[in-house]
């Protein structure tokens, strides 16, 4: 089995391909067992996204630019919950059951920034872009909720050959971002995004790029500090701030998606892709294999 991969540019920016010659919008139907440990590691993209989750269960993760007492933690979404995400922010997804089906759709950001509706950008998009507001987890026991799920659900459930599609598109989108910005005031004042929390997020950005580009070299939480010009105490306060692990917790994590992915899509031997990943022992990386996949490579080759 051939793993999927969130595909990202060298700063984590995932690359969004829209249809040629139609309405920019890109559907997609993602199941998170083609995931390794079904989870879509950390990715940003300028777009903004909605999805909803047809069968199982994930855990959602949106890093909210907001103080730490109103930061939202990872949420356990159910069949029926969906989520936004605004543009620009980091987020990661993992199934809780297996099975899980993801169907979700992004538009970009400035879809309505041409000039005959500039006004309308100004207005009701552009503040939402600079907002505190990363993102929404939302629930369908809410009823404000239910009202957005049900506008995602039947943009994603379009018939692009039916006569007026764009127009119906359009129609549902203005919906939905109306429905939107109700939901969003109704949760009260957000308190400003502090410019720190911004010079955070970027600087997680360059660390995680250093990381990816990297990995296979030997690397210490210094070096990864040094990536974004900041120092060790920093570079851990971010890591713990946004993903909630130490920055060598991340890089072993890292490191394991790459050898999984190289024990299923190829048949080198498993101490080449050890010490390829950047592992200096193949004891340790049989240790740390089991712990994060319940098997040895061996057996994880075998199985897939």
């Amino acid at each position: 089995m051939q793993y999927k991969t969130i595909i990202t540019d060298e700063n984590l920016l995932e690359q969004i391909q829209y249809p040629d010659g139609r309405l920019p919008i890109s559907f997609y139907q993602d199941s998170l067992d083609d995931f390794l440990n079904g989870e879509v590691g950390f990715h940003w993209h300028d777009d903004f996204e909605f999805g909803f989750i047809l069968q199982g269960e994930i855990e959602c993760h949106i890093h909210q630019r907001l103080p730490d007492a109103a930061r939202q933690s990872p949420v356990v979404l159910k069949a029926g919950d969906g989520m936004f995400i605004n543009s620009r922010s980091l987020h990661w997804i993992r199934q809780v059951k297996p099975h899980t089906i993801l169907p979700n759709f992004v538009v970009p950001a400035n879809l309505f920034s041409l000039s005959p509706m500039r006004e309308v950008y100004q207005q009701n998009i552009l503040p939402l872009i600079r907002s505190p507001i990363s993102g929404l987890y939302l629930l369908s026991e809410r009823e404000t909720d239910n009202k957005l799920l049900h506008v995602i659900k039947e943009i994603y459930n379009l018939d692009i050959v039916e006569i007026g599609y764009e127009l119906h598109c359009i129609e549902l989108l203005c919906r939905l971002w109306r429905l939107l910005l109700t939901r969003i005031l109704q949760t009260g004042k957000q308190p400003p995004a502090a410019k720190a929390e911004f010079i955070q997020e970027e600087r997680m950005r360059r660390m995680l790029s250093y990381i990816h580009t990297h990995y296979t070299e030997s690397m210490t939480a210094d070096r990864i500090a040094r990536s974004a010009n900041i120092s060790r105490s920093e570079c851990f306060r971010c890591f713990r701030t946004i993903m909630g692990i130490s920055p060598s917790e991340y890089l072993c994590q890292y490191r394991l998606s790459q050898a999984a992915h190289l024990l299923l899509s190829t048949d080198r031997p498993i101490s080449d892709i050890c010490f390829s990943c950047g592992f200096k022992s193949t004891s340790y990386f049989g240790k740390v294999f089991r712990e994060k996949c319940g098997l040895s490579p061996g057996q994880y080759r075998k199985n897939a």
